[in-house]
Protein backbone atom coordinates (compact mmCIF):
# COMPACT_ATOMS: atom_id res chain seq x y z
CA UNK A 1 0.00 0.00 0.00
CA UNK A 2 1.19 3.22 -0.92
CA UNK A 3 0.32 6.79 -0.46
CA UNK A 4 -0.47 9.06 -2.95
CA UNK A 5 -1.49 13.09 -3.44
CA UNK A 6 -2.32 15.14 -6.36
CA UNK A 7 -2.72 19.21 -4.90
CA UNK A 8 -3.17 21.87 -6.99
CA UNK A 9 -4.08 26.34 -6.18
CA UNK A 10 -6.75 27.46 -8.26
CA UNK A 11 -7.70 31.32 -8.70
CA UNK A 12 -11.57 30.26 -7.72
CA UNK A 13 -12.81 30.49 -4.27
CA UNK A 14 -13.16 27.45 -1.87
CA UNK A 15 -17.01 28.04 -1.86
CA UNK A 16 -17.67 27.93 -5.75
CA UNK A 17 -15.16 24.64 -6.12
CA UNK A 18 -16.77 23.19 -3.07
CA UNK A 19 -20.20 24.05 -4.46
CA UNK A 20 -19.53 21.25 -7.15
CA UNK A 21 -17.14 19.33 -6.06
CA UNK A 22 -19.15 18.12 -2.95
CA UNK A 23 -21.86 16.76 -4.63
CA UNK A 24 -20.76 13.02 -5.18
CA UNK A 25 -23.33 11.95 -8.53
CA UNK A 26 -21.00 14.68 -10.29
CA UNK A 27 -18.25 13.02 -10.79
CA UNK A 28 -18.59 12.32 -14.56
CA UNK A 29 -18.54 15.94 -15.13
CA UNK A 30 -14.86 16.05 -14.37
CA UNK A 31 -13.29 13.34 -16.34
CA UNK A 32 -12.61 12.19 -20.00
CA UNK A 33 -14.91 10.75 -21.53
CA UNK A 34 -17.55 11.52 -18.57
CA UNK A 35 -20.53 12.26 -21.47
CA UNK A 36 -20.14 8.75 -22.39
CA UNK A 37 -20.38 7.27 -19.02
CA UNK A 38 -23.19 6.02 -16.58
CA UNK A 39 -23.84 6.94 -12.31
CA UNK A 40 -26.27 5.59 -10.12
CA UNK A 41 -26.40 6.79 -6.37
CA UNK A 42 -27.93 4.43 -3.70
CA UNK A 43 -28.61 5.49 -0.23
CA UNK A 44 -27.63 9.12 0.77
CA UNK A 45 -24.86 10.56 3.24
CA UNK A 46 -22.23 8.62 4.61
CA UNK A 47 -22.28 5.00 3.16
CA UNK A 48 -24.17 5.84 -0.15
CA UNK A 49 -22.77 3.74 -2.78
CA UNK A 50 -22.06 4.94 -6.54
CA UNK A 51 -21.96 2.47 -9.52
CA UNK A 52 -20.04 4.06 -12.57
CA UNK A 53 -19.31 2.44 -15.98
CA UNK A 54 -16.46 4.28 -17.11
CA UNK A 55 -16.90 4.31 -21.15
CA UNK A 56 -12.02 4.52 -20.32
CA UNK A 57 -12.39 2.12 -17.72
CA UNK A 58 -15.34 -0.29 -17.04
CA UNK A 59 -17.54 -0.93 -14.25
CA UNK A 60 -16.39 1.02 -10.77
CA UNK A 61 -18.12 1.07 -7.10
CA UNK A 62 -17.09 3.86 -4.49
CA UNK A 63 -18.60 4.18 -0.63
CA UNK A 64 -18.62 7.09 0.84
CA UNK A 65 -17.17 6.85 4.15
CA UNK A 66 -16.69 10.21 5.36
CA UNK A 67 -18.49 13.93 4.60
CA UNK A 68 -17.83 17.26 6.72
CA UNK A 69 -19.32 20.43 4.72
CA UNK A 70 -17.77 22.66 6.92
CA UNK A 71 -14.42 21.83 6.46
CA UNK A 72 -14.97 21.06 2.29
CA UNK A 73 -14.13 17.62 2.70
CA UNK A 74 -14.96 13.84 1.79
CA UNK A 75 -13.78 10.68 1.43
CA UNK A 76 -14.18 7.74 -0.62
CA UNK A 77 -13.22 4.06 -0.59
CA UNK A 78 -13.30 1.49 -3.60
CA UNK A 79 -15.37 -1.51 -2.97
CA UNK A 80 -15.62 -2.84 -6.79
CA UNK A 81 -13.62 -2.94 -9.59
CA UNK A 82 -10.00 -2.26 -10.32
CA UNK A 83 -10.11 0.59 -12.30
CA UNK A 84 -5.98 1.58 -13.86
CA UNK A 85 -5.23 -1.44 -11.88
CA UNK A 86 -5.78 -0.87 -8.65
CA UNK A 87 -7.02 -3.32 -5.92
CA UNK A 88 -8.31 -0.87 -3.69
CA UNK A 89 -7.95 2.90 -2.30
CA UNK A 90 -9.27 5.26 -0.43
CA UNK A 91 -9.46 9.09 -1.38
CA UNK A 92 -9.98 12.00 0.93
CA UNK A 93 -10.57 14.97 -1.55
CA UNK A 94 -10.28 18.64 0.15
CA UNK A 95 -11.26 22.26 -0.54
CA UNK A 96 -9.11 24.79 1.05
CA UNK A 97 -9.46 28.14 0.73
CA UNK A 98 -5.98 30.23 -0.01
CA UNK A 99 -7.76 33.70 0.21
CA UNK A 100 -10.95 35.37 -0.68
CA UNK A 101 -10.90 34.43 -4.55
CA UNK A 102 -8.34 31.34 -4.74
CA UNK A 103 -8.12 27.71 -3.07
CA UNK A 104 -6.56 24.68 -3.25
CA UNK A 105 -8.05 21.52 -4.35
CA UNK A 106 -6.40 18.32 -2.97
CA UNK A 107 -6.87 14.16 -3.14
CA UNK A 108 -5.17 11.92 -0.73
CA UNK A 109 -5.05 8.74 -0.08
CA UNK A 110 -3.38 5.22 -0.09
CA UNK A 111 -3.87 2.90 -2.76
CA UNK A 112 -2.78 -1.41 -3.52
CA UNK A 113 -2.20 -2.30 -6.74
CA UNK A 114 -3.18 -5.73 -8.50
CA UNK A 115 -0.52 -8.30 -7.20
CA UNK A 116 -0.09 -8.45 -11.39
CA UNK A 117 1.29 -4.66 -11.88
CA UNK A 118 3.93 -1.98 -10.26
CA UNK A 119 2.47 -0.56 -7.08
CA UNK A 120 4.67 2.82 -7.88
CA UNK A 121 3.71 2.77 -11.77
CA UNK A 122 -0.53 2.24 -11.08
CA UNK A 123 0.28 4.63 -7.96
CA UNK A 124 1.75 7.21 -10.11
CA UNK A 125 -1.24 6.64 -12.64
CA UNK A 126 -3.85 7.39 -9.72
CA UNK A 127 -2.15 10.54 -9.24
CA UNK A 128 -2.51 11.62 -13.43
CA UNK A 129 -6.47 10.27 -12.36
CA UNK A 130 -6.85 12.25 -9.91
CA UNK A 131 -5.11 15.54 -11.96
CA UNK A 132 -7.41 14.74 -14.60
CA UNK A 133 -10.45 15.17 -12.70
CA UNK A 134 -9.16 18.78 -10.93
CA UNK A 135 -8.42 19.81 -14.63
CA UNK A 136 -12.42 19.08 -15.45
CA UNK A 137 -13.30 21.01 -12.21
CA UNK A 138 -11.74 23.75 -12.82
CA UNK A 139 -12.45 23.65 -16.54
CA UNK A 140 -16.21 23.10 -16.10
CA UNK A 141 -16.36 26.01 -13.50
CA UNK A 142 -14.57 28.11 -15.96
CA UNK A 143 -16.60 27.40 -18.63
CA UNK A 144 -13.52 25.92 -20.36
CA UNK A 145 -12.72 22.59 -22.32
CA UNK A 146 -10.37 20.88 -20.41
CA UNK A 147 -6.86 19.68 -20.96
CA UNK A 148 -6.43 16.60 -19.96
CA UNK A 149 -3.18 14.25 -19.43
CA UNK A 150 -2.92 10.78 -21.29
CA UNK A 151 -4.06 8.25 -18.37
CA UNK A 152 -1.72 5.41 -17.89
CA UNK A 153 -2.98 2.22 -17.98
CA UNK A 154 -6.67 3.30 -18.39
CA UNK A 155 -7.95 0.65 -20.13
CA UNK A 156 -6.46 -2.31 -17.46
CA UNK A 157 -10.02 -3.75 -16.53
CA UNK A 158 -11.08 -3.19 -19.75
CA UNK A 159 -8.39 -5.65 -21.28
CA UNK A 160 -8.58 -8.08 -18.29
CA UNK A 161 -12.32 -8.67 -19.00
CA UNK A 162 -12.00 -9.18 -22.40
CA UNK A 163 -9.08 -11.85 -21.66
CA UNK A 164 -11.36 -13.69 -19.56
Amino acid sequence: MIDIEHKRHTDLSAETVWEEVRHYDRVLNWIPRGDESKITVKGKGIGMIRDIELATQGYVQHRLIAFDNDKRMFSYTLTAGKPIGMQDYTVVATVSPIDDNHCTIRWAGKMTADNKLNESEIGQALEVALGNMTTGIIALLKGETPRFIEQPNEDWQLQQCADE
